[in-house]
């Protein structure tokens, strides 16, 4: 049986990868060009590098089928390739993605704006189906930034805090409707602010402890069978990477501060802060070797979201933090996030990489808000390079956490 398991999952992984290759040609954005002194600093790094297209060139002795996207091509670039995923929370998965990628001003082709749609279909019957994009204008001074989702999600929920056992598991199910809208300007080079607009609607929802008589965290916290959470948010970015994709170098900050209001339609008043930061450092070793970190807030400073609405592990745009640990599994007012990861080449061309991660994360516990434990998840991983020009990467990680949390997770690019 673990054979079969193990076959099977091998099989997932090819899928993404292959799948993966042709979706980085044609829907990543390319970072402006960086500064001379940056092009110097990583000239040994670029030189000999190979990608996929590299090998599946040298093994087909460069087919029609295999040409590249010139790069003085106007676009659209379109590109719908299904494939299969996994993850802990939704086991395996269809994924059916449609990536739009496109400049707003062809003469100029600097910043390449994006819609990537996913519409999801999962072993455990949740259908997901995501937009998420960022659209320029106004010579780049100027970005949208959208997030819209539809979830119809049958899962699991651990109570609050993070002392919870995998033997708390309370089986629930929700639909959800997500509108955020971000208007970003850049005020001076590498810093934006902006204000934005966020709305999310549970409904449906279903407590099935509770509906057999067991007194659950939900309950306790306050349960409805639906909530809405809307405001407005004010928002700062300072961004000094050198690439999005796979950053070798740099900061990222980014702080938001939201006011969900009645007024909007909110069931209550609260507010919520998020911080975010990464620094990488460039090891100074013959081969590339990296060090990334990455800290992450999200605290509750006022009034009581509703249940779903909680911080969360995974509960992060992109739904990366507490590898090792499902969505969901732990939950609180506040959290606390931090990780670290090495990354380094296993081939000298930089076709395959690996990465080792060690994460911590705290929830705090209902009603008193204090952090009182601290779960930690560690993890490796592979990276393969797909697109070695705006050097983009397929992801593939194995985490473990306490109490018996493990399992896969898979991204195009770095996780963070």
């Amino acid at each position: 049986m673990q054979c079969k398991h193990l076959k099977i999952s091998g099989l997932i992984i090819i899928c993404i990868l292959v799948a993966q290759i042709a979706y980085a040609q044609g829907a990543q954005k390319p970072n402006p060009d960086p500064p001379v002194d940056s092009l110097k600093k990583e000239k040994n790094y670029d030189n000999n590098q190979m990608d996929v297209f590299d090998v599946l060139s040298w093994l087909f002795k460069h087919p029609k089928w295999l040409k590249r996207r010139k790069d003085d091509s106007p676009g659209p670039f379109i590109v719908v390739i299904p494939y299969p995923s996994y993850t802990i929370a939704t086991g395996v998965e269809g994924v059916a993605p449609i990536n739009i990628s496109f400049y707003t001003n062809p003469k100029e082709r600097t910043q390449l704006s994006f819609f990537n749609n996913n519409f999801q279909y999962t072993q455990f019957k949740q259908i997901i189906a995501l937009s998420v994009s960022n659209v320029y204008f106004g010579h780049d001074k100027w970005e949208l930034i959208g997030d819209y989702r539809f979830y119809n999600f049958p899962t699991y929920t651990y109570g609050l805090g993070s002392e919870t056992s995998l033997l708390n598991e309370d089986g629930i199910s929700y639909n959800q409707v997500r509108f955020y809208q971000l208007v970003m300007r850049q005020v001076v080079p590498n810093v934006s602010v902006g204000l934005g607009y966020h709305y999310d609607y549970h409904y449906g929802i279903t407590d099935f402890n509770a509906q057999n008589g067991i007194v659950t965290d939900f309950q306790t916290y306050g349960f409805h069978t639906r909530s809405t959470s809307s405001g407005a948010s004010i928002n700062l970015l300072f961004d000094t990477r050198d690439n999005s994709n796979t950053p070798l170098t740099g900061i990222y900050f980014n702080a938001q501060f939201r006011a969900n209001l009645t007024a909007f339609g909110s069931n209550s008043n609260y507010n919520s802060l998020t911080v975010e930061c990464r620094k990488y450092f460039r090891l100074p070793t013959k081969w590339y070797t990296e060090l990334a970190l990455w800290g992450y807030m999200w605290l509750t400073t006022n009034g009581n979201p509703p249940y779903l609405d909680l911080p969360t592990t995974a509960g992060d745009m992109y739904n990366n933090t507490g590898r090792g640990y499902a969505l969901g599994r732990f939950r609180g007012k506040n959290m606390l996030y931090f990780e670290s990861e090495f990354r380094f080449s296993i081939l000298r061309s930089g076709l395959l990489g690996g990465v080792v991660f060690a994460n911590v994360q705290s929830l705090s516990e209902y009603p008193s808000n204090s952090f009182a434990a601290f779960q930690p998840g560690v993890g490796i991983g592979l990276r393969l390079k797909l697109n070695k020009k705006i050097k983009t990467s397929s992801a593939i990680d194995y985490g473990f956490g306490t109490g018996g949390s493990r399992g896969f997770a898979f991204n195009l690019n770095e996780v963070y």
